[in-house]
This record gives C-alpha cells, structure tokens and sequence, in this order.
C-alpha cells in the first residue's frame, strides 16, 4: 500500500482549496471576491484544483538508505 508523503499531503490540501474556493464562487457562496472576479475565472480554479490533486498522487516518499 502507498503511502502519501508530507508534501504529498501539502499538494494535496492545496489542490482541495482551490477546487473548493473555484466550486464556492461557481454555486454562488462567495457573490464576490477580489481573488475570482467572475465564475469563468472561477472555473479555472476549479481545473487547476483537480490537476494538483491528480498530481499529489504521484509525489513518492523518500526512500531510507
């Protein structure tokens, strides 16, 4: 079984908030806000969002000697 390392999990939560800040302002939680002008900018949040998570997948612990 594979397990996430430390920055793994940064990446990850990383990815979550921008998939979530990008979904908010998309369902319309957050009207407006300084950093998503409008929801096609929002969508944009939402895809980079889902590609850090992707990507935190394949960060690999280091190996011991």
């Amino acid at each position: 079984m594979k397990t996430m390392s430390t920055m793994g999990w940064i990446i990850f939560f990383l990815g979550t908030f921008l998939f979530s800040r990008g979904w908010s302002r998309v369902s319309g939680t957050f009207e407006y806000n300084s950093s998503i002008p409008d929801k096609s900018v929002a969508l944009i949040y939402i895809s980079m969002g889902v590609f850090v998570i992707f990507i935190s997948f394949f960060v690999k612990p280091l190996k011991d000697k």
